[in-house]
């Protein structure tokens, strides 16, 4: 006798401020989404749930609005696929309920989470600050303290700054073009600022490969390249030093461009070194988008942003890449895993 083969089903466990409120939803439960991001700032968590009895409206969504305007609420969900290709689960993290909308007909109630809600003072408050003698993680940490959050630092590199102005911007603004400056990622996640070096996600293996014309491997998908308009050979960094007068310089080459197009920047940097590790920062930055890809698959709980996969079969598109983006959404139509994939930069 063959061996039985078992169905598919996935369930979704739902908490408002911890208490799991998965049996209440579940006659009303329509989709989740959930969105892992590592090229926007923030995560998101939406459900839907049918009000055709009109139970959502009357009795919840008042207080829901109010919450969402006080920024009170927190959401939390896990996704528990059975009988899948990869066993495990997918805890979302913890998001701030950022918004409640109602439409119809059918009448229908989407309640939206976001791992930095636009409510919060690291958003919204703008401020003027000279920060003197910090480095980049001192900053971080600081800026998240002050907002309640925590801060995670994973970056090979540590700028530091004599002096740095904060003028009349928000702390996440000022925060993210410090880190733009210096070539690193951020993002916020489950209560944490996270800084972090796309580069080092890149060098880890990859945790699946997507084979052209593989039965039951994807359910579509789109391949992209950049514009060669945007696309630099080169980039060198420049830094006079006023204490010796002397220039520093550093340049990083990208060998699959073709052409001489540099790009310039000016920092401050204290070697050569240095001034060649920023400059292959800012040429991945520049160059990162010269082949993408979309791919929707089955449900995968594996399939998260930041993890790396291998692409075979595809021609011009084979190699490794990592997931910028990883959508699951679980609903009427199954559990799907919709991934953005960006080329890995051997630099």
């Amino acid at each position: 006798m063959g061996e039985r083969i078992l169905a598919r089903r996935t369930e979704v466990f739902v908490a408002f401020d911890g208490t799991d409120i998965t049996n209440d939803i579940g006659p009303y439960f329509r989709n989740l989404i959930y969105t892992d991001d590592t090229d926007d700032l923030a995560d998101d968590l939406k459900i839907e749930v049918q009000d055709r009895d009109g139970v959502w409206m009357e009795k919840w969504l008042e207080e829901a609005v109010e919450a969402a305007a006080g920024g009170r609420l927190s959401i939390s969900a896990v996704i528990a696929p059975e009988n899948w290709k990869r066993a495990g689960k997918l805890k979302t993290g913890t998001f701030e309920l950022d918004s409640v909308d109602a439409s119809g007909p059918p009448s229908v109630v989407t309640i939206s989470g976001a791992s930095l809600a636009f409510s919060k003072s690291l958003r919204q408050t703008k401020k003027s600050k000279v920060w003197k003698n910090y480095t980049l993680s001192g900053i971080a940490a600081e800026i998240a303290a002050g907002g309640g959050m925590g801060c995670i630092y994973e970056s090979g590199t540590n700028p530091s700054y004599d002096r740095v102005e904060q003028t009349r911007q928000s702390d996440i603004d000022f925060l993210k073009k410090l880190c733009q400056d210096a070539g690193i990622s951020i993002k916020v996640t489950d209560g944490n600022i996270v800084l972090y070096d796309q580069a080092e996600y890149e060098a880890k293996a990859p945790v699946l490969t997507i084979e052209k014309g593989a039965k039951g491997g994807y359910v579509k998908y789109k391949l992209s390249s950049g514009s060669a308009d945007a696309q630099y050979a080169k980039c060198r960094v420049r830094y006079m030093d006023p204490n010796t007068g002397k220039c520093i310089e550093g340049t990083a080459e990208d060998g699959s461009v073709s052409g001489d197009q540099c790009l310039e920047i000016t920092a401050k940097v204290g070697s050569a070194g240095e001034a060649e590790t920023l400059a292959k920062k800012h040429l991945r930055l520049h160059n990162k988008l010269a082949k993408t890809a979309v791919f929707t698959l089955p449900g995968d709980v594996g399939l998260v942003a930041g993890v790396t996969v291998q692409l075979k079969g595809w021609g011009g598109w084979d190699g490794k890449y990592i997931v910028t983006r990883a959508v699951h959404t679980v609903g009427s139509g199954g559990y799907t895993t919709q991934i953005r994939l960006r080329r890995v930069l051997n630099y």
